[in-house]
């Protein structure tokens, strides 16, 4: 693992884009990059010189179990929920020195995307669901709800997402709802998620064992209320692509099984975020095209849209639509993770099905891409249980902009083949 590191290392500060194979435009583009040019942008990207503005970074760390928050008042009260308007002002207390009587209330944000939000919203424990990504079964329906999403290979070269959500109550449909790959399982762990799969490999089940996993399985547990088969996906597509969940559906399985609906105490989020949205400065990193390899059939392609700051999602040849809100996949941070998926030997059925094994423990190397601007980064997680932190080559914190964020989950295979480069494109 430690030869991989380094060697992935190596190629991230040694960094020469190369193009997707079945995007000839890209192809073209970056063949026409000159190579003074391209030794530049194969470095870590030059800074631009920022001023230091510590009020910009939410600060996660401030949040106590035992602070004076109660959630029943705040349910009373009707405390706003929307994260556009201002909070509440409350009274200074006696003694503090303030010589204004009165002092903005506390400010809350997000775990999930760093937007402000109530302290009920932000204790919520969300949910993380294994959403089927195969053609045939598009469209992928509620994922525009996603405050995260991630997306890792499985056999057969394609790949499949888990979609953390918090707000999920009001949400009609999830779908459609596929199989547990044990991977998914260590990625839901950073974020303390209830898991939301329907079946998967025997190593997924070792796993379900041994470790203290809340979970919702659509084909091996007992759900009535919480999962359901779409007939009208059923005339068109084999059964597997046709199990479906719901906000509704999720909150009884939920109160079936009494699991917890808040974060563990001692959470404090895997993400830093910017309260502000800002640029992450540089120079020849200009990051309005990008394009990730999982296999030689799956390369999704993320779009950057000057107008509002976002980068939007296409795969097979078309926008990523939501089928339940007719949305096009849209996100603040566009995340890519090396990561090293080997063939696991563990059981017959692995082994006939071509399973993988992707080792998320340790660390790794990656880009951070938001605003039009890419940097390379670093990842880390020292045990399947633990967190993955998100940091800068220089160790420091990794921040992010305040928004969704998208997090490709793939190869070190592919550390050469991933495409990023400054061509404005068709968004739709």
């Amino acid at each position: 693992m430690k030869h991989v590191l380094t060697a992935i290392f190596l190629t991230a500060l040694l960094f020469v884009f190369a193009s997707c194979s079945g995007d000839k435009k890209a192809a073209e583009t970056q063949a026409e990059v000159p190579a003074e040019e391209e030794t530049t942008i194969a470095s870590e990207p030059a800074a631009e010189e920022e001023t230091e503005d510590e009020d910009n970074y939410v600060n996660f760390d401030e949040y106590d179990d035992d602070d004076d928050y109660d959630e029943d008042e705040e349910e009373e009260t009707g405390e706003n929920e929307k994260n556009d308007l201002e909070e509440p002002t409350t009274k200074a207390p006696a003694g503090s020195g303030n010589p204004y009587p009165y002092e903005p209330a506390r400010e809350y944000y997000s775990y999930l995307t760093g937007i402000k939000c109530t302290r009920k919203q932000q204790k919520k424990r969300p949910v993380s669901i294994i959403i089927n990504n195969i053609k045939v079964a598009m469209p992928t329906v509620g994922i525009s709800h996603a405050d995260i999403i991630y997306e890792c290979m499985v056999e057969g070269g394609i790949t499949r997402l888990m979609a953390v959500v918090s707000n999920y109550d009001d949400v009609p449909v999830f779908g459609s709802v596929r199989s547990s790959r044990e991977y998914f399982i260590d990625l839901s762990r950073t974020h303390d998620t209830i898991y939301v799969h329907a079946g998967g490999n025997p190593q997924d089940y070792d796993q379900f064992d041994i470790r203290p996993i809340e979970r919702m399985d659509g084909v091996n547990m007992h759900f009535p209320n919480t999962f359901y088969r779409d007939q009208v996906r059923r005339r068109t597509m084999a059964m597997e692509h046709t199990l479906m969940t719901s906000g509704a559906g999720i909150i009884k399985g939920i109160e079936e099984r009494k699991y917890r609906t808040t974060y563990n105490s001692d959470y404090k989020g895997a993400f830093n975020f910017y309260k502000r949205f800002t640029s992450i400065g540089g120079t020849n990193n200009t990051a309005n095209y990008i394009c990730v390899p999982f296999s030689n059939g799956v390369k999704p392609e993320f779009l950057f849209n000057p107008d509002d700051k976002l980068y939007y999602r296409k795969q097979y040849g078309a926008a990523h639509i939501d089928g339940e809100t007719g949305e096009q996949l849209r996100f603040e941070n566009v995340i890519v993770l090396f990561a090293e998926y080997t063939p696991f030997r563990g059981n017959a059925i692995a082994i006939r099905e071509g399973h993988w094994k992707c080792d998320l423990t340790g660390s790794g190397y990656g880009f951070y891409i938001t605003n039009g601007k890419y940097k390379i980064i670093k990842w880390q997680k020292e045990t399947r249980e633990s967190i993955m932190y998100l940091y800068n080559m220089d160790n420091s914190k990794l921040y992010l902009n305040p928004g969704k964020s998208f997090v490709c989950v793939t190869s070190t295979a592919y550390n050469k083949s991933v495409v990023i480069n400054s061509d404005l494109k068709d968004i739709g």
